[in-house]
């Protein structure tokens, strides 16, 4: 049996004001494709805050900008 990351949560994370995504640990290793600028990366630095110091991009979560709340 793999462990890993089921589901992810975000609310006004970078470009994301809010997204759900959910995996099953009996399917394949998730793999995130699509153009540039779509977040795929966001994706990726919001996974890493879940381990402990600093993000993806050597941020602290309190650094990282957030959508605009207003649209």
């Amino acid at each position: 049996m793999r462990s890993g990351l089921l589901e992810l949560r975000l609310l006004n994370f970078r470009s994301y004001k809010t997204l759900c995504l959910k995996t099953d640990e009996a399917l394949p290793p998730v793999v995130l494709t699509g153009a540039n600028g779509v977040g795929k990366t966001n994706i990726l630095e919001a996974i890493s805050f879940l381990t402990p110091g600093r993000g993806l991009r050597q941020a602290r979560l309190s650094d990282i900008p957030t959508r605009d709340t207003d649209d």
